[in-house]
């Protein structure tokens, strides 16, 4: 059950998403899309214990780690696109970003307790 909720809410959130369940238990989520000009991007977070908490907080991590700027500098540099492109990729990063951010929010709320009266984990960061 817990995994096809995350499969249909990064679905929902415009994510192509593969899931590998390991024989300890835990789950790598290798999560798919393309950006606003077309490319290509993916990147991987682990679930463990079962738990959803774990695999938002993997997500929330990859959030904070990724900055736009350096992959796009990076990116045209071995891609030797050239500066004229950098700009672009940069917005389309800020964009995956941005969507990668909400997926964790989708999640995170797909497993919340509804009863509940308390604010999303999010709003109390």
């Amino acid at each position: 059950m817990i995994l096809q909720t995350i499969i249909q809410v990064a679905i929902k959130c415009g994510w192509r998403v593969e899931a590998i369940v390991r024989v300890d238990g835990s789950m790598t989520f290798d999560f798919r899309r393309r950006t606003a000009s077309g490319v290509p991007f993916r990147f991987s977070t682990d679930m463990t214990d079962n738990n959803p908490a774990t695999l938002v907080a993997d997500i929330v991590s990859f959030v904070d780690a990724f900055h736009p700027a350096i992959f796009a500098r990076e990116w045209c540099r071995l891609a030797e696109a050239g500066e004229n492109r950098r700009s672009q990729i940069a917005a389309d990063m800020d964009g995956i970003r941005s969507h990668a951010w909400l997926l964790a929010v989708a999640i995170s709320e797909a497993f919340g307790n509804p009863e509940s009266n308390s604010p999303p984990w999010y709003l109390l960061n």
